[in-house]
């Protein structure tokens, strides 16, 4: 939900920012940028000779999605190539759209990334005064998202790696295939490495329950020992305390009738006498 309205607020500061422009086309809502013309009415500004449309583009978009299809994969190329041989950046790391969805089904997502990657080339090209002093114009909000948008493509392109292969080529399905290819093998080494990530933590915390088990487990087995030896120790004191008892038991009536003895010395004679 607060995804869907991020992602509202910088639509609606782009269609902001491009009425500021004389567009044949205005742009009012998603369906006006379906098939890019308005994108490449604008680039056109920045390189007339560059971003040259064909035919010139109509106050309509058109209702064959395929038709709108192939003019995005047109200007997509010409966009990241313009990053490449124009603006000497590299573009490795650029979201690659989804321009069938954005044709057919008018999705947001590749609707942006389309916008963000026109406005931060507007904001570095030759003529960049008149794309600053526009976003200049709108209010601060509307600054601060596009500003925010022109730092999103920037990041991708500082965290993008060079590559010299992507300006040779010439054809618009080619590019656009090898493009998405790379995007989709980028995104899933993102996430094997999330999951190599999971899993690795996943371990360390295992192995760290298991070393606790194993010296639980010991301690448990010292205690135990402990348990065995104060019981054999208490069952060797009560044993000597039997033995020290009875000795003393024996020693009280040994000293009993040494006494006897010794107060009845007739008896003694009597004993004697009846033992010879």
């Amino acid at each position: 939900m607060a995804e869907t309205s991020r992602s509202g607020r910088e639509l609606d500061a782009f269609f902001h920012f491009f009425a500021t422009f004389t567009l044949t086309r205005p742009v009012t809502n998603v369906v006006d940028l379906s098939d890019g013309a308005p994108l490449f009415e604008i680039l056109s500004i920045v390189d007339d000779e560059y971003f040259r449309q064909s035919p010139r583009p109509s106050t309509e978009p058109s209702d064959n999605w395929i038709i709108c299809f192939g003019a995005l994969k047109r200007l997509y190329r010409l966009m990241t190539q313009y990053f490449s041989d124009v603006l000497q950046k590299p573009t490795s790391g650029l979201d690659v759209p989804n321009l069938s969805a954005m044709a057919k089904d008018h999705d947001i997502t590749p609707i942006l990334i389309m916008c963000r990657m026109t406005i931060a080339i507007g904001v570095q090209c030759e003529k960049n005064k008149e794309f600053i002093e526009k976003i200049q114009g709108l209010n601060e909000a509307d600054q601060h998202t596009i500003m925010k948008a022109i730092e999103q493509v920037m990041a991708r392109i500082n965290s993008s790696t060079n590559d010299t292969g992507e300006t040779s080529m010439t054809e618009d399905d080619h590019y656009y295939r090898l493009q998405s290819e790379r995007s989709q093998i980028l995104s899933e080494k993102e996430t094997l490495q999330k999951v190599y990530q999971t899993l690795l933590d996943e371990h360390r915390t295992l192995q760290t329950s298991y070393d606790d088990a194993v010296q639980e487990k010991d301690e448990a087995k010292a205690r135990l020992r402990e348990a065995r030896n104060e019981v054999d120790n208490r069952r060797n004191e009560k044993a000597d305390g039997m033995m020290r008892a009875e000795i003393d038991r024996l020693r009280a009536e040994l000293r009993a009738k040494t006494t006897l003895l010794w107060q009845n010395p007739s008896w003694t004679r009597t004993q004697y006498s009846l033992q010879s």
